[in-house]
């Protein structure tokens, strides 16, 4: 029988202190170590339980210090724990545990695990949620909250760094020992140990030390990571009210690392691709996503490990704030950036994830490792993030700030839950925000918000909610969830643009616009700021589709039409319609507009356009992009702003490798010669589309070249760059070759799954890489970890075949290939491909008829909704 409770350690004893000394080899794969921990117990007990996982603990004793007691240990595999049992009950109050213990550096990327870098083998932690038990035995929760003293004993050519600042160093021969200053109270999922050759440069920012760490050779690559940090401390320092609360700040580089960021207190670990750059070389889309994570775990610093959830429900908690306020301190800093507009871009993708009927509420209920792990998803970070700004924009951002000024100040060191944000930002608003954010934390899914009018007055309004399901309409009005819709609207009268806001509470919500006059269009959800989608009836929609594209904001129109494109996916809509929509938009050169179309379009040609429509699809492409492509060409002008860098990169692809315009395929291979001798002689943001559409184009020659421009790459997006091009060589041998190169030596743990996805992706690649899959599973699983597995799960959404579909069914719930972490997003991944074989099956032939008949003088039919 478990020891657990509901997943959590009894709470008879909490951990006060832990005395932890280490020896780490990383030659040799191993470490040892002692740890003392100072508990608290608060009723007599016989038995302990703490957390420990491929540990073996080969001492322990416990007790009164005056009085310790020998402890027989036996161990709970399936709960990740080990209980203490003392011959006599050990007192209320003061008392200490010690243990000795000996692990190996596991290749799983968590708990002290191995790198390699440069022909060495190094040791660095990954601790969040769950894994500081497979370093030492430990009270593993995010409520049990202690300090730590930390002492390693490492070889002595290495270096050791950790949360605090080194107090004492002492070498002994071919070894060091390093001591760590006392942290101040936190959660074991924080701590944090690298021992590696490592380099640094230093810089002090608001009175805060700032260093960032390397291995041998990139040192040169981190000025661009200095650069953001000297921003954006000063920022946050000045959200919060309160200073950066540690002694230092590391930023430090992982060679192989399964996250983009972790956000030790104070020593905040990389994977190098989201901290290393070369400004010169780099493209603006990765200075703008280093920028993102740099700052997102800055801000974790306060949200997160300052003040820490309670239990891994509310990991929210940490993740959305910290994914919204990253947007709104990088757009402070750097406007031009447009970020909240790549916010709405990008939040499509929870949009998606939601209205499956396999979602689950953001606050949802963990009772096991493998279902925390599985909390850090797009609902978590994105989907909350989008719920903070809509509720956010409803309060005011003043009495927002103030809300969160006082959570802080009231509970810096301490745990809380949901309910204390919502109690600290009702009483800075005075709005009942503990009942709206129950709709939108405690609740699956969002609403569809329809929208009707009279042929001839839109002043009145008649607003209906129901919940949106990915699968049809017909699923949605079976659902008896409701929210409270903070609905902001966007309309033109006699007097002008108009906005007007109404909290909607029931199912159906007579609007009255105000004013005078006529009014002559509505948009249903201004700035797109609120989390749910917009349909409107036929007079509404009429008004609406010939002033799209020029009275509506850029993110209210990547919106509106990623709403028309969700409901033809579900069915509720006819695919022509959204197609004589997004023709509409040909030639706005609108930068978040040309990368959704080229989305859209890519999507159609990928799943939906029949070889007899090829021509007349990529000529259709053609007329879209041209317009734009035409206005950007191959040079940026003097002075170009980033957007417009990005406009032409996604123009290009779209051009290349959509519409395949043999004028631009002609120019390819002179501007891969002259890039391949002069990188600088191509904007940074046009390298990765040359890259791969070079590769697409090849023919197969040139695989073996990009291997080794892979191999030799000199800075992290690089080495991205030709991994993901090479899966463009449009051959099934090099797919093959491909696919077993992502197992070898040369291609990192952390990247072993993009190949795999980038070739489940590519048409000409997807039945060599499921095959792939089937056949090398557990090397693929055993090298990537969990995190790695349940990416290459994810990608198989992409095969819209019924018996694919069967395949990857069985195949994944059979118990040899079953990922414990993976339950919900292989439930997802199922559900996407089943709405996917629907969407084809059900949109083939319109989309073919309306490609046929368009230009030649017939009128395409549209199926209304």
């Amino acid at each position: 029988m478990s020891p657990l409770i509901e997943g959590r350690l009894p709470g008879r004893v909490r951990p006060e202190l832990y005395h932890l000394r280490l020896t780490v080899v990383p030659e040799e794969r191993r470490f040892e170590g002692e740890v003392t921990i100072e508990i608290q117990v608060t009723e007599p007990t016989d038995a302990v339980t703490l957390h420990a996982l491929e540990l073996e603990v080969s001492q322990a004793t416990g007790g009164r210090k005056e009085a310790a007691l020998p402890a027989r240990v036996s161990a709970d595999p399936p709960s990740e724990t080990i209980t203490l049992h003392f011959p006599e009950a050990i007192p209320a109050g003061p008392a200490a545990l010690q243990l000795r213990f000996s692990g190996k550096l596991n290749r799983q990327l968590r708990g002290l695990y191995e790198a390699q870098a440069g022909g060495e083998t190094y040791a660095f932690t990954q601790f969040e949620a769950t894994d500081a038990r497979r370093m030492f035995p430990s009270f593993d929760e995010p409520g049990l909250k202690a300090r730590f003293r930390l002492t390693v004993t490492i070889p002595a050519h290495l270096t050791a760094l950790s949360n605090m600042p080194v107090v004492d160093q002492k070498a002994d021969g071919k070894t060091k020992t390093v001591a760590f200053d006392e942290t101040p109270v936190m959660s074991t999922y924080l701590l944090a140990l690298a021992v590696a050759r490592l380099e640094s440069k230093e810089i002090e920012v608001a009175g805060t030390r700032v260093a960032l760490w390397t291995v041998p050779g990139q040192l040169h690559l981190g000025d661009f990571a200095l650069k953001v940090t000297s921003a954006v401390l000063p920022l946050l320092n000045d959200y919060f009210d309160l200073p950066y609360p540690y002694p230092k700040l590391d930023l430090v580089s992982v060679p192989d690392f399964a996250m983009g960021a972790m956000e030790n207190w104070g020593a905040i670990f990389f994977r190098d691709s989201r901290l290393l750059l070369d400004e010169t070389l780099a493209s603006t889309g990765t200075q703008r996503g280093v920028a993102n994570v740099i700052t997102h775990e800055i801000v974790h610093q306060w949200f997160g490990n300052l003040v820490t959830m309670a239990w891994w429900d509310d990991l929210w908690l940490n993740e959305a704030f910290a994914t919204w306020l990253a947007v709104k301190i990088v757009d402070q800093w750097r406007p031009e950036w447009n970020s909240w507009v790549e916010f709405q871009q990008e939040k499509q993708i929870p949009l998606g994830v939601d209205g499956l009927q396999s979602t689950r509420p953001i606050q949802a209920k963990v009772t096991s490792a493998a279902q925390i792990e599985e909390m850090f998803d797009a609902l978590t970070y994105e989907k909350g993030a989008a719920c903070l700004r809509m509720i956010e924009q409803f309060l005011g951002e003043e009495a927002f700030r103030k809300g969160i000024r006082d959570y802080m100040k009231a509970h810096q060191y301490k745990n809380t839950a949901s309910s204390d944000l919502w109690t600290a930002l009702e009483a800075a608003s005075g709005q009942p925000v503990s009942a709206i954010a129950k709709d939108w934390f405690t609740q699956p899914g969002f609403p569809l918000i329809s929208l009707e009018a009279s042929e001839s007055q839109f002043r009145n309004l008649t607003v209906e909610q129901r919940r949106f399901f990915a699968a049809g309409r017909a699923v949605g009005e079976a659902s008896p969830l409701l929210w409270s819709v903070p609905f902001t609207l966007k309309y033109e009268d006699d007097t002008g643009l108009q906005t007007h806001r109404v909290l909607l509470k029931n199912r159906v919500t007579p609007v009255p616009l105000p004013g005078n006059g006529a009014v002559r269009w509505v948009y249903g959800n201004a700035e797109e700021r609120g989390f749910f989608r917009t349909e409107y009836n036929r007079p509404l929609r009429d008004a609406l589709q010939p002033i799209a594209t020029t009275a509506l904001s850029a993110p209210e129109r990547i919106g509106f039409l990623n709403h028309l494109w969700a409901l033809s996916v579900s069915g509720d809509l006819s695919i022509v319609t959204f197609m004589e929509m997004l023709v509409r938009f040909k030639g706005d050169a609108t930068r978040v507009v040309v990368e959704a179309a080229a989305g859209y379009f890519e999507t159609l040609s990928n799943q939906l356009v029949m070889p007899k429509d090829r021509p007349k699809f990529q000529a259709l492409v053609k007329e879209f992009f041209e317009p734009v492509w035409k206005e950007v060409g191959w040079d940026p002008a003097p002075a170009e702003d980033d957007e417009r860098r990005l406009t032409r990169a996604a123009a290009l692809w779209a051009m290349g490798a959509l519409a395949q315009d043999e004028e631009i395929l002609s120019e390819l291979p002179r501007r891969w010669t002259r890039y391949q001798a002069k990188p600088t002689s191509i904007d940074p943001t046009l390298t990765t589309p040359l890259v791969r559409l070079t590769a697409r184009t090849d023919g197969g020659s040139g695989f073996d070249r990009f291997v080794q421009k892979f191999k030799t790459a000199a800075t992290p997006e690089d080495r991205d760059r030709y991994l993901l091009a090479l899966a463009d060589f449009a051959k099934p041998d090099l797919a093959r070759k491909l696919l077993e190169f992502s197992l070898s030596e040369e291609v990192r743990s952390q990247d072993v799954w993009k190949p795999v996805r980038y070739l489940l992706a590519n048409p000409t690649a997807q039945e060599e890489a499921w095959n792939f899959i089937k056949a090398r599973w557990q090397p693929l699983r055993q090298k990537g970890g969990s995190v790695g597995a349940m990416r290459i799960i994810q990608g198989t959404r992409a095969l819209w075949r019924d018996a694919w579909y069967q395949e990857i069914e069985v195949f994944f719930n059979d118990p040899a290939n079953r990922v414990a972490a993976a339950e919900r997003a292989l439930a997802q991944t199922l559900e996407f491909m089943q709405i996917g074989i629907r969407f084809k099956e059900r949109q083939l032939i319109p989309l073919s008829r309306w490609l046929q008949e368009r230009g030649s003088g017939t009128k395409p039919l549209i199926r209304q909704f």
